[in-house]
């Protein structure tokens, strides 16, 4: 498999494993001068100062086409030249390096992500065939998991579900068990469960406009990437002036989200971030816990607020041993999301009201009393701690909740209704 870069193109219930992941951004820095060296890091968002775990290069290569961080075995994989690798967060070393294999025909597998409601790898796995009548090669992919002790890869679809994917980023929504990926004009969702094809929604959005570099937030159960709008120039030739072509001139940056049943792309705020590019697949990340989406442009790592859509930090990428810092995952996010909400007896993925923009809870964070504010009738809510114990049930009354009594920290908040659950992270002070 070659090394692909493209740039621009059960909640834990163990406090002790919560309080040494929750708050480290993890990624890989690498290096090609003066040798080629990959090191596991971490990275301060305050400061962009990228740290190896340890010194020791975990890997010649890394195929910049998924990444997994596994909270809860302490465990960080990527793919090196055709093998799965799994590398220790505490020690930085690699402990396992396994060529991956499809028993079905030869594949690789991309764009994978960890899954935190069943602990699981799922991806794309992707079949070249050429076609010897018309000379012409064809892809074939099917949602996959992957064993990382072995590396055997396990096809989950009966049959294709596509023929390529947009290096755009991958999406899971651990709750409904969705798996989402890019055609580049396209946002596709399988089911977890049988690997059909759930939603196929035509991305909506405006003229130059592209939406990529996605992540999942389980803050607010939503989708979360970069709109890239395109400005262009129009292109003489020198010796015919009736021969034109369009070239990119600029290109303006914001956030954005989706969503999946629509295609529909919401522009978070109108006001644009940044201009040129940023590393495709190379790390978007959500930090539940500050609500904002992070980015690496090649030299900087960008925070934005999941809120207002602006910019809250910028800082330059320091590393003495790496050049690049790249595939960047948080554990934080997603970290209460441990069982799903669908079964695989359920048919179809149930509506979600965040997805719909229909309830919210507010303030954020708060003291006394927390409001909701939705048109769906609210059977019952359920709040838990940071650690996953159930800190209060109850109907909700006049549409308030009362947290005085709560001690200060993170909490999830359930909505159970008729047509789905809204979750949402809030802080109480």
């Amino acid at each position: 498999m070659k090394q692909i870069s493209f740039f621009l193109l059960a909640l834990q219930l163990s406090i002790c494993a919560q309080s040494q992941t929750s708050s480290n951004f993890y990624g890989l820095a690498r290096r090609n001068t003066p040798d080629e060296a990959v090191y596991l890091s971490t990275v301060n968002p305050s400061t962009g100062v990228v740290t190896n775990v340890n010194d020791s290069s975990v890997s010649a290569l890394v195929n910049l086409t998924g990444a997994a961080l596994d909270p809860y075995r302490n465990l960080y994989h990527f793919m090196g030249y055709n093998e799965i690798k799994s590398v220790d967060l505490s020690s930085g070393i690699a402990l396992r390096s396994v060529p991956i294999s499809n028993p079905i025909a030869d594949s690789y597998f991309d764009n994978f992500r960890f899954n935190n409601s069943d602990s699981t790898l799922y991806g794309l796995a992707r079949i070249n065939t050429f076609d010897s009548a018309t000379m012409t090669n064809y892809g074939e992919l099917y949602l996959a998991t992957i064993n990382t002790t072995s590396g055997v890869i396990t096809q989950i679809s009966d049959s294709s579900v596509g023929q390529g994917y947009a290096l755009a980023g991958s999406a899971i929504d651990p709750y409904q068990m969705v798996f989402y990926y890019s055609t580049g004009s396209n946002l596709v969702g399988l089911d977890m469960y049988t690997g059909s094809v759930y939603s196929n929604s035509r991305m909506i959005l405006g003229d130059g406009m592209i939406f990529d570099n996605f992540t999942y937030s389980c803050a607010d159960t939503a989708i979360y990437g970069m709109i890239r709008q395109n400005f262009y120039d129009t292109v003489y030739d020198p010796v015919d002036s009736s021969i034109f072509w369009q070239e990119v001139d600029s290109t303006a940056l914001f956030l954005g989200r989706i969503n999946p049943n629509t295609g529909v792309v919401t522009v978070v705020s109108p006001y644009s971030i940044g201009v040129g590019g940023y590393s495709l697949n190379s790390g978007s990340t959500i930090d539940p816990d500050a609500m904002v989406y992070y980015y690496n442009n090649g030299a900087e790592l960008v925070g934005v607020s999941l809120t207002t859509g602006l910019v809250v930090s910028r800082q330059t990428l320091t590393n003495t041993n790496g050049q690049f810092f790249e595939l960047m995952r948080i554990s934080a996010n997603c970290m209460e999301a441990t069982l799903p909400m669908r079964t695989a007896s359920t048919t179809s993925v149930s509506k979600s009201l965040a997805k719909d923009n229909s309830a919210s809870i507010y303030p954020n964070p708060a003291t006394d009393v927390l409001y909701v504010d939705t048109k769906e009738h609210v059977q019952k809510l359920e709040l838990y701690s940071s650690v996953g114990t159930l800190a209060l049930s109850s109907n909700v009354v006049a549409g308030k909740i009362d947290i005085k009594s709560l001690p200060a920290g993170m909490y999830v908040i359930k909505l159970f209704t008729a047509n789905g659950v809204y979750t949402q992270k809030v802080m109480k002070q």
